[in-house]
């Protein structure tokens, strides 16, 4: 069964050149020809022109979020399904490990799996086009030592003031980041929100919203902030920028083998 199948490894991590080479092995005794990438826009930027039937990205969750940031921005019509092979401390994107990759590339050559679909958020700002992410996008104090003072809107309706570290503006998908850690609530599969969680707020009734996935999220600064995305600086954001998040067209799709408890999980990676 001949299936194309394009691989990236996270060179920075001690080992990774062992896991890719076992991967490639698992693939090469299916009769399948991998094809190893150095940089995820060389992946992806080949994908537009020869779409694989498989992506396989192995590292942790950083290297998972850049993969689909490129992916997305090769702008093919229909993005490549990814399958993690975790080799991070935590792994949520992931599928399996190297040890169980034989199995679950078995399983997704006989046509057992699903695609969990994991929608994104783009978010635009005045003078400087737009920026999607699957996780997060974080609107974040520009010093150590200074407060992001930000005017926070959901669909036009103010929630006040926020005097914080920052805000992060998360997807269901990211409601397991950045915003877990800051006191945001979990969200359950299957359901798209848009999370606003202020980062350590000067007020204890400034607290995290879930709102529709409709809504249009609105972040009006009174101070220098900076700009993230899923972990990466964007852009600064000047005093009296508008930010508008909302949901994107893009979403990706992850192979899933099998089904996935994100509690029993939460408790697994986080404990």
């Amino acid at each position: 069964m001949n299936k194309s199948v394009y691989l990236i490894a996270n060179s920075t991590k001690h080992g990774s050149s062992s896991v890719l080479d076992r991967a490639c092995s698992v693939i090469r005794s299916f009769d399948c020809e991998p094809r190893v990438f150095d940089q995820p826009e060389e992946l992806f930027s080949h994908s537009a022109k020869f779409p694989p039937d498989l992506a396989v990205v192995i590292g942790g969750d950083g290297t998972v979020l850049r993969a689909v940031t490129h992916a997305v921005s090769s702008k093919t019509d229909e993005l490549v399904p990814i399958l993690g092979i975790n080799y991070g401390k935590i792994g949520f994107f992931s599928e399996t490990d190297i040890d169980g990759f034989e199995r679950a590339f078995s399983k997704f050559l006989a046509g057992e799996y699903r695609i969990e679909r994991a929608s994104m958020l783009k978010a635009e700002v005045e003078n400087d086009g737009g920026f999607v992410c699957l996780n997060d996008f974080m609107i974040a104090k520009k010093g150590f030592s200074s407060v992001a003072h930000v005017e926070v809107l959901i669909d036009g309706c103010s929630m006040g003031m926020v005097h914080a570290d920052g805000v992060i503006v998360s997807s269901a998908t990211g409601s397991t980041g950045y915003s877990i850690s800051a006191g945001g609530p979990i969200v359950a599969p299957g359901l798209d929100v848009i999370i606003v969680t202020p980062i350590c707020p000067h007020s204890l009734t400034v607290r995290p919203t879930v709102a529709s996935f409709d809504s249009k999220i609105t972040v009006l600064t009174h101070s220098e902030c900076v700009l993230h995305s899923d972990g990466a600086q964007l852009i600064q954001l000047g005093e009296g920028s508008v930010l508008n998040v909302s949901k994107s067209e893009h979403s990706i799709g992850f192979v899933r083998i099998g089904e996935r408890n994100i509690f029993k999980l939460i408790r697994e990676k986080l404990a």
